[in-house]
């Protein structure tokens, strides 16, 4: 018998003996079918998670698509509706108030008035600062025609423009009402300039309602014969042109000098091209002015010299250029200092300067140059250099020679005062703003108790001051940035002595912790009024009766 060989061999896991058993074997079988069984599993679900993950990513890719479409849609709908608007924009009148103004207008002339009435003449600058006059305090720049109308007349030393920037401080000038009352508190563009669409778009005013009523309609209405020269920037058509508006005659610019196209007019026809030599400015504007004063006529006349200087940009003749020690803007000046020898030589020449009220101003602080003299801010803003400027009245019938007063008086109140002076009712459907403070320009009469109130545009109120102090509020006030990008921080809200500090440099609430609670609680009543009752408009009740 053949002896069998033992051998050694690897069993299930590798090791052990040959003969491993049937049981051992079907166990190692039935393992190893499991684990491939498993990781089919996991691969069929690695699968199947991909396809539901890339379901999930292309619905949500379908859902994104969706709403960046819905977006564009929304974003196109809402364009085409404020182009729509735009292009069917059309600023409503009140009617009611239009019709209440006809009836007053026409009361005015059915009104018995003085036969001994002054001329009245306005001039009134763009941009001219607080220190850019001789008569107070400029020394680089010599206006000695201007400075011998103060010294034979009255200096006002606390007049505040009634807004810190222009359409909106003529506008209030010319009604005797704020500039949220004339609804009108904001720049005017150009027809078809973007910011006059935007306006169009957002539902504003872009040009001065017909219902207001303004100083040369009213004396137009008295009996006087009415002309204008220079920047009107209320409106550039109809019914908000200057000829719409009680000027007989007019010469000059519709709007700022930096807007285009600046074109120069005379009533409705252009008579200088865009663009316009500003370099003759002062020319063209002298002339016109001396050809109205000139005209033969049996009624007293009112003029309003509006000129656009010196808002930039700058220009004088080359002859002129040097004359003063304040480079091209003190140039300008004492170029618009000469236009006033030349309109004063001829009141002079014709007998009718004693016989002329003359009121000179500017419609804001300086911007860019220009100087606000020791007084705290610019053009645009209600810091003191951006609303008080230089006031001079001048007539020698009435106004005492080289008279000075710190009495507050504001450009609302010239409408309220020259209605008094004419002996002329004011509108009974609307309230005015100003104060007839004929007694203190005229007689010398003592500062009265009253507010000024500092409106900022399109910001609403932003402080108000009585004789001595002013109150600022909580508002955006100082740049923080660079040259590129800025912007403002909140502070406030602030009380300034103006007695002690007229630069407006140091908060003295806690100093007078009462005087700033009263100025805050008259603040906001003032705000108050004004909310419940913008446009300023009298009840029946008020001896107003509203038309049907």
């Amino acid at each position: 018998m053949v002896a069998m060989r033992k051998t050694r061999s690897r069993g299930v896991f590798g090791h052990g003996p040959l003969g491993c058993s049937l049981r051992d074997r079907l166990l190692f079988a039935t393992a190893r079918e499991r684990g491939r069984m498993g990781l089919g599993r996991r691969r069929r679900g690695l699968r199947s998670g991909c396809r539901c993950a890339m379901k999930i990513l292309l619905r949500c890719i379908r859902i994104a698509g969706t709403l960046v479409t819905l977006s564009l849609a929304a974003g196109l709908l809402g364009f085409l509706c404020l182009a729509i608007r735009v292009v069917t924009y059309e600023q409503e009148d009140d009617v009611h108030h239009l019709r209440a103004k006809n009836e007053y207008l026409e009361s005015i002339r059915s009104t018995r008035v003085a036969q001994d009435r002054p001329n009245i003449l306005i001039v009134l600058f763009d941009d001219l600062g607080h220190g850019d006059l001789g008569a107070f305090g400029a020394r680089s720049i010599a206006t000695p025609h201007i400075d011998g109308l103060a010294k034979a007349g009255l200096r006002l030393d606390n007049y505040y423009a009634p807004s810190p920037v222009c359409t909106s401080s003529r506008a209030a000038m010319l009604t005797g009402r704020y500039a949220p009352r004339a609804a009108l508190n904001l720049v005017a563009f150009p027809s078809g300039h973007p910011v006059e669409r935007t306006l169009q778009a957002s539902g504003q005013n872009i040009r001065l309602p017909a219902e207001e009523i303004l100083l040369p309609e009213i004396l137009d209405a008295a009996g006087y014969a009415t002309g204008m020269v220079g920047k009107w920037h209320l409106g550039d058509h109809s019914p908000s042109l200057p000829n719409d508006r009680g000027f007989h005659s007019y010469t000059g610019a519709l709007y700022s000098n930096d807007m285009t196209p600046f074109a120069i007019y005379r009533d409705d026809e252009i008579i200088h091209e865009a663009p316009f030599d500003q370099k003759r400015m002062n020319e063209v504007y002298t002339a016109a002015a001396i050809e109205f004063l000139e005209r033969d006529r049996e009624r007293p006349f009112f003029f309003y010299y509006a000129h656009n200087f010196p808002h930039i940009p700058l220009f004088s003749p080359d002859a002129d250029h040097g004359r003063s020690a304040a480079g091209l803007y003190g140039d300008v000046i004492e170029g618009l200092d000469d236009s006033i020898g030349a309109i004063v030589e001829t009141l002079e020449r014709r007998g009718d300067l004693d016989d002329t009220l003359i009121l000179l101003t500017s419609d804001n602080g300086p911007w860019y140059e220009g100087s606000p003299g020791a007084l705290r801010g610019r053009k645009n803003q209600t810091w003191e250099g951006g609303q008080r400027v230089p006031f001079i009245a001048h007539w020698p019938e009435r106004i005492r020679p080289g008279r000075t007063s710190d009495a507050p008086i504001v450009g609302v109140d010239l409408v309220p005062t020259l209605l008094v002076l004419l002996g002329l009712p004011s509108p009974p459907d609307r309230v005015l703003d100003g104060l007839d403070l004929g007694p203190q320009l005229f007689d010398g009469a003592p500062p009265i108790d009253r507010l000024v109130y500092y409106f900022g545009i399109s910001n609403g109120l932003d402080a108000i001051r009585d004789t001595r102090f002013k109150y600022h509020r909580r508002r955006g006030v100082r740049s923080i940035g660079n040259d590129r990008f800025s912007y403002n921080e909140s502070w406030g809200p602030w009380l300034f002595d103006l007695e002690l500090d007229p630069s407006e440099s140091y908060d003295a609430t806690r100093s007078h912790p009462a005087e700033a609670a009263r100025m805050a609680r008259l603040f906001a009543e003032k705000e108050a009024e004004i909310a419940a009752n913008p446009r300023g408009w009298r009840s029946s009740e008020a001896g107003y009766q509203r038309a049907p």
